[in-house]
């Protein structure tokens, strides 16, 4: 019988065992006269060797000089009950996690035994080793004190018998890798959005972008802000978050549109003709609450020459005019597009970008647009994309 069972087959255990049996019995043997018990102070387990130990009690001093050699025969008897009925217990005491593993409920002698076994540790505890080692210390002062048990558990391999063990379905990796792969929520499909109702009906609608915060959209809440806190018993209402729309062409953006070309090239430019167009395919507009914040405008669908590109003054290095010539470019596919653009000018940058090569240097390309005095330079550089 190995020593996992909790046996030994000593002489002195045979004597502590007694000693303890008459220690807590009382003289007269109150269980023979009718006499009640006095209450335990802990609960009655349900599986015991009182059967054995009245067995060993009631056996004279001859009889126990015999046990030095005859302990497993006296024990045998006794044994198979206590296996089955430990077993039976283990059996009631187990239950399926939400994976379908078996579980069961760790005894007090598991419990004592882990908590023993890291507490002689001298390396560090992770944290999760950490939790469980002192989730298994208050087990431990729940069975001290007779409360509820908690559900700490182990694996029920090799101990239930007659059980058949269920297979955790295979989680989809693929699933999980799109899960960890999200990041945030775009406001546009969000709950939030949907509370405040900004729901963007808009003609010609092509691209919705709510995470580009700009300067000018900074400063305004600055301004917001300040004013709040200046004039804290005025009511400014709640601030609805807003996005900026890139949407074709429409009648209602040319007042603004010429305001925003005049301003960026020089004066009298006109583009109402881009509404004959194709406008849905050679005209993008970035507005923010009605207010519109860039321009860019093809020649048409088979010229594909961009004429014009611009953006409002302190909406620039916001990644508006970027966003703009792609999709520009992503609504004419498989076609060369060119451009002229001033020697100068940092929109170079932009178009080298996306792969646009030089093909020509002209001498005085603007100088019947330019003001003589303007100190833009008047030469200019073709450029163009190629398609393949």
């Amino acid at each position: 019988m190995s020593s996992s069972d909790g046996l030994n087959d000593s002489d002195d255990y045979v004597d502590e065992v007694l000693q303890s049996r008459r220690h807590r019995n009382n003289p007269n043997k109150r269980r023979k006269t009718g006499h009640p018990k006095e209450p335990s102070e802990e609960p009655a387990p349900s599986v015991s060797f009182d059967s054995l130990f009245d067995e060993l009690e009631d056996l004279t001093d001859d009889e126990l000089l015999q046990l030095h050699d005859s302990f497993e025969d006296v024990i045998c008897d006794a044994l198979p009950e206590y296996l089955e009925a430990r077993k039976g217990v283990m059996a009631k005491d187990t239950e399926r996690d939400d994976f379908g593993v078996l579980l069961r409920r760790l005894t007090r002698a598991e419990i004592t035994s882990t908590i023993n076994s890291h507490s002689d540790q001298d390396t560090p505890l992770s944290v999760p080793e950490a939790i469980a080692l002192r989730k298994l210390k208050v087990e431990r002062q729940r069975h001290r004190t007779s409360l509820k048990s908690t559900s700490i558990a182990t694996a029920a391999d090799g101990v239930v018998d007659g059980i058949v063990e269920l297979t955790a379905a295979p989680l989809n990796t693929n699933t999980l890798d799109a899960l960890v792969g999200i990041r945030t929520t775009p406001f546009g499909r969000s709950f939030l959005s949907r509370l405040h109702g900004n729901h963007v009906h808009t003609p010609g609608l092509i691209y919705v972008d709510w995470e580009t915060k700009t300067p000018w959209m900074n400063l305004m809440e600055d301004i917001r802000e300040h004013h709040q806190f200046l004039h804290p018993d005025r009511d400014l209402g709640p601030q609805q978050p807003s996005a900026i729309l890139y949407s074709c062409l429409q009648p209602s953006h040319l007042d603004q549109v010429h305001e925003i070309l005049n301003r960026s090239f020089w004066q009298g430019i006109d583009v109402s003709d881009s509404l004959d167009y194709f406008p849905e395919k050679c005209t993008i507009v970035a507005s923010y609450n009605r207010m519109v914040v860039g321009v860019a405008i093809l020649s048409s669908p088979r010229e594909t020459y961009i004429t014009y590109l611009a953006v409002r003054h302190g909406w620039d290095n916001s990644n508006i005019a970027t966003t703009m010539l792609y999709h520009l470019i992503t609504l004419n596919p498989n076609r060369d597009i060119t451009l002229h653009v001033s020697a100068d000018n940092p929109a170079m940058l932009l178009y080298n970008r996306f792969g646009f090569k030089s093909e020509e240097f002209i001498v005085g390309f603007y100088d019947a647009y330019l003001d003589p005095e303007s100190r833009a330079s008047k030469n200019a550089v073709r450029l163009r994309l190629r398609h393949h």
